[in-house]
């Protein structure tokens, strides 16, 4: 069991000490700005550990501001993806619970269990997120977002093998300034955010607090299916006058933060921040698109029962949208069928109640929430040493607990669960960076990062009903260096290593249900489970070599070949013991060439990079595993399923011709093709025909705006933002070996959507109203798919927001 009270001491012991260990004399004042002092419309990244230009780093890097992120009314980081090429940020699947599903360049992971880690390194303020769960997070007061693409092995270390998205908060300064800010829109939407910058003490100490509140109805509406099909003998949960049970997808959070920033000295700065999250929210939005069952065990799921599955003939084998529906447009998944309920798309017949356990055990329900409370401190200590040498302390603790209920989507309930998660996790991290004259800049530095997690849950499927309690510590423990050297002039040689080493172990738990046919007992067949522990450890050693050349003030070029990978483990849901199985890490090599110009006197910036990346040892998950003495379904297996190689390139552009009228866009491309299958993905259905997950082969953005000047009036500033990305597969297994085609239950089908806004702004800027329109066009669109045709013959989707509206009010001081 986890002592969060044990461990919130320890953090703040060791936040403490960071704060009040560091002697050296003082640091230099934020070279941020310093790099930024010729043009305040520069970016300004730290990608290498020390503050540049965007344009002069030679790294694929979408870089966005608080401010655009305001303008486009992006508001959580999934929002973000719509905007960098060759990203893909979605909302993950209702059963892996708050979490969002990240991918970059093909590279990524959806699962949000403790036991898989990451293939995007997401980081806030420098601290590593080591899980998925929470990492749909909150655009509140931030200063920038920077997205890197490609393998960050040996700048971000362990498990950024696709890239790392580091979000990074407005520090304090003193200034006074502070917004508060209110919205009301679709869903009975209502934000209120605000942030006060202050000095505590003059000139020495400052802080900033900030602050949101969120509330929005859920847009998934749930109906007791009886209620609304009175001749069906589905039985009935629902209590009111009407069919309604609920709604999901709706919000409901609060988020603090306060932050301290104290110049101890001229050469050393201290920021001490921490944040608290309450987040209530509804289950996530899920629609039931199709039930069907496997053509024959061992080969791939496709088509509709045949016979019909007796407790799934509702309306047809798909429900929950009308013939002539939106579902029609792009999906042969079988017969359609006339809800005779509702028209609308947005339903759904769950109810998230077991009334008659088939184990005997008495009547449940799993949560309607998908929750979440969180809370951190860390402590920066900055400290120039020399003029030419500065030592960085970034210390930090976290944890989080949260629950979650998951169902099939129908109201048979032959799956379902209630989840609950815990975490917490303690980091370390010191670098020292040095200026050898003009000759080189040097960064070296260590790296320490400890986490202990559990996941509870009550599982209840066709022919198995269990309690579940899996720990799993884990440790990392790093040291890198990165060098970049001049030997001549506008010529920069850049070389990076990074040893980590990782320990990590699964302690399986499995009992019965109290009051169950069982008695409580262990169920027999997961009776071998319960206590065994699976541990994975190893060692690797990361490069990054490459030039960089600046041809002129406007125009620079690069080149570098880079490595990553992500950490192996052991399955975390065995539902036999013969599916306690372990695997490897993934690795990557990344061969890229790029170009960052500065035209027209920067009035037109123009980004481009290619890419080939050869991939290894693919860790992918198999919904089939045919194993000696044990089903082939139900699976949930990850496994090792061979090599690749995946290509694409990336174009963006940024271009201002006049005052006030500003245009972005970018472009992508990316093509997967494995060249070898491991024995293991063959004998689940895997093949070279196969591609790969998450590939959208093209993906583009555009956007317009243009900021009228009204005189003593004000401005007025209408916007437009289009996004398009291709359809992807979900599913490891996508592609029919023999007639080569693809796998329609685990297809995404890509979209275009297109947001508007229009600004006014007072003449001092003191004031703002907007007017926000997303998804335009009414788009039925999904953001993800969650194909458990191996559990419950059934495949769910995760719909987007149909149309919606917003106004709000912002006031600066």
């Amino acid at each position: 069991m986890l002592k969060p009270a044990a461990y919130r001491f320890h953090a703040s012991a060791l936040a403490l000490a960071a704060v009040l260990g560091s002697a050296a004399p003082a640091m230099a004042q934020d070279s941020a700005d310093a790099a930024a002092s010729d043009n305040s419309d520069e970016i300004v990244v730290t990608a290498q550990f020390r503050s540049q230009r965007l344009q002069d780093v030679p790294i694929a890097i979408t870089a966005v501001t608080g401010e655009m992120m305001e303008q486009r009314g992006q508001t959580n980081l999934a929002d973000i993806g719509n905007n960098a090429p060759n990203v893909t940020l979605r909302q993950s699947a209702a059963s892996f619970g708050p979490a969002v599903s990240a991918y970059i360049r093909g590279v990524g992971q959806r699962d949000t269990n403790f036991a898989l880690e990451p293939g995007v390194g997401l980081y806030i303020d420098d601290v590593y997120l080591p899980t998925m769960h929470g990492s749909l997070l909150n655009l509140v007061d931030l200063d920038r977002v920077e997205i890197l693409r490609g393998p960050q092995g040996t700048l971000a270390g362990q498990n950024s093998i696709g890239g790392a998205i580091k979000l990074y908060s407005r520090k304090p300064d003193g200034s006074g300034e502070g917004y508060l800010s209110a919205t009301y829109g679709s869903f009975n939407r209502l934000e209120v955010r605000g942030a006060a910058d202050f000095t505590l003490v003059d000139d020495r100490l400052f802080a900033r607090v900030t602050g949101a509140g969120v509330s929005r109805d859920g847009y998934v509406t749930r109906y007791d299916y009886r209620c609304t099909h009175p001749t069906s003998t589905v039985p009935s949960t629902v209590t009111g006058n009407d069919c309604k049970l609920g709604t999901e997808g709706g919000k409901e959070y609060l988020a603090g933060r306060l932050a301290l920033r104290w110049l101890a000295s001229d050469d050393i700065t201290v920021d001490v921040a921490g944040d608290v999250t309450r987040d209530g929210s509804e289950v996530a939005p899920s629609t039931l698109l199709y039930v069907g069952r496997a053509a024959a065990p061992g080969q791939m799921l496709t088509g509709v029962a045949t016979p019909a599955a007796a407790a799934y003939v509702l309306n047809g084998n798909i429900y929950g949208g009308p013939t002539g529906s939106p579902f029609v447009s792009y999906s042969p998944f079988g017969n359609f069928a006339q809800d005779t309920f509702s028209n609308s798309p947005y339903i759904n017949y769950e109810n998230y109640t077991d009334t008659a356990p088939r184990d005997g055990s008495a009547a449940w329900q799993a949560p309607l929430k998908s929750a979440l409370n969180t809370w951190g401190i860390s402590a920066t200590v900055q400290a120039d040493l020399t003029p030419d040498l500065r030592l960085t302390s970034i210390s930090a603790y976290r944890e989080f607990d949260g629950i979650y209920g998951t169902g099939d989507g129908s109201p048979f309930n032959p799956s379902l669960q209630a989840n609950q998660v815990f975490n917490w996790q303690v980091s370390q991290e010191v670098r020292l960076s040095a200026a050898l004259g003009d000759l080189a800049n040097l960064t070296v530095g260590g790296f320490y990062f400890k986490k202990k997690s559990r996941y509870d849950a009550r599982i209840t499927l066709t022919t198995l009903y269990f309690l579940e309690e899996d720990i799993i510590p884990a440790t990392n423990t790093a040291a890198f260096a990165n060098l970049e050297i001049y030997p001549v002039e506008d010529l920069t040689v850049l070389a990076g290593i990074r040893y980590s080493d990782q320990k990590k172990s699964f302690e399986y738990g499995r009992f019965g249900v109290p009051g169950s046919n069982t008695g409580g007992a262990v169920p027999p067949a997961l009776a071998p489970l319960n206590g065994l522990v699976g541990t994975f450890s190893g060692d690797r050693v990361d490069y990054r070599l490459g030039a960089q050349y600046r041809f002129s003030d406007e125009i620079m070029a690069y080149a570098q070949w880079s490595t990553g990978f992500r950490g192996g483990g052991i399955n975390p849901r065995p539902f036999f013991p013969q599916q306690a199985l372990p695997h490897d890490p993934e690795t990557l090599e990344a061969y890229e060439i790029g170009f960052k110009t500065d035209l027209f006197d920067r009035t037109l910036r123009f980004n481009n990079s290619a890419f080939i990346n050869k991939y290894q040892d693919i860790l992918v998950n198999v919904s089939n595993c045919p194993l000696t003495g044990a089903p082939a379904a139900p699976c949930a297996l990850p496994l090792n399923a061979g090599n690749a190689t995946i290509k694409g390139f990336e174009s963006e552009l940024s271009w201002n011709p006049i005052e006030g009228l500003q245009f972005d866009a970018s472009l992508a491309y990316l093509t997967f093709k494995y060249t070898s299958i491991s024995a293991a993905a063959a004998n689940s259905g895997i093949g070279l025909e196969d591609r790969g997950q998450y590939i959208s082969p093209w993906q583009y953005s555009f956007s317009a705006s243009y900021e009228a000047d009204l005189g003593s009036s004000g401005t007025l500033t209408p916007r437009i933002d289009v996004s398009h990305i291709d359809s992807f597969n979900r599913n490891s297994n996508n592609v029919d070996a023999a007639t080569g085609g693809e796998d329609i239950f685990g297809q995404v089908p890509g979209y275009t959507l297109v947001n508007t806004r229009v600004t006014y702004a007072t003449e001092d800027r003191d004031w703002e109203l907007a007017l926000e329109v997303r998804n335009l066009t009414d788009k039925l669109y999904w953001t993800d798919f969650f194909d458990n045709r191996g559990s419950t013959n059934g495949v769910q989707a995760t719909p987007a927001e149909p149309r919606t509206w917003a106004v709000s009010v912002k006031r600066r001081f």
